[in-house]
């Protein structure tokens, strides 16, 4: 569906720390060499399986850029890019098959790009950030996320912000954690930790978007 862009930023509180957040489209042309790095990234490149040619990638990053079912962000941290983010349609992908999904599933994909914020402190701050980018994004109700069951790092961090593990599926590419986060459960995490967000969405240019 055609659509206006979005530029999103959040501002999230938690005690005396402020973290700045923000979250945009990806430009297939300009983001590529950073998804590259990334891409070939020690802790990355055995879950996402992507440390291709850069020919090859460009292929697919503009693939995925083009696809009616799904969104992709590059999220910055302080003005950092740190994050690659990909949303989709449950109802129009495989994934249904795996779980009793409920209308209006929203699909997550995510990736920390710079090796140094894969610590529990900012590794914490930067999915947050993400899943609260979803639900303000999308309205949906329920965010589903498959990582592979082997991360040790973002199946806690899920489960931390609330997220519950529904059980183990066997897909295609991998053995994976399935985890649906419900909205009531994410925000009554942040009203348990007196944690305070604002988020500011500015339109920007036309683009391809799930609504």
């Amino acid at each position: 569906m055609q659509h206006t862009s979005k530029y999103t930023e959040l501002n999230i509180t938690d005690g005396e720390k402020v973290e700045n957040f923000s979250f945009r489209p990806l430009d297939p042309n300009q983001d590529v060499e950073l998804l590259y790095d990334w891409m070939h990234q020690k802790h990355i490149a055995p879950f996402w399986k992507l440390n291709l040619p850069l020919s090859e990638l460009k292929r697919w990053v503009h693939h995925s850029a083009e696809a009616e079912h799904k969104d992709c962000y590059i999220g910055t941290f302080n003005g950092e890019p740190v994050c690659y983010l990909i949303a989709y349609s449950v109802e129009e992908d495989p994934i249904k098959e795996y779980y009793d999904d409920k209308q209006g599933d929203l699909g997550m994909h995510l990736l920390i790009g710079p090796r140094s914020y894969l610590n529990k402190e900012d590794g914490l701050s930067i999915v947050r950030a993400m899943i609260l980018f979803l639900f303000d994004r999308y309205n949906t109700k329920r965010i589903i996320g498959e990582p592979d069951r082997r991360n040790r790092i973002v199946i806690p961090i899920l489960k931390e912000l609330g997220g519950e593990v529904l059980g183990r599926v066997h897909l295609p590419n991998k053995e994976a954690a399935l985890i649906a986060g419900e909205k009531e459960a994410v925000f009554a995490k942040l009203r348990e930790k007196n944690i305070d967000v604002t988020i500011h969405t500015s339109m920007t240019v036309p683009g391809n978007e799930l609504v």
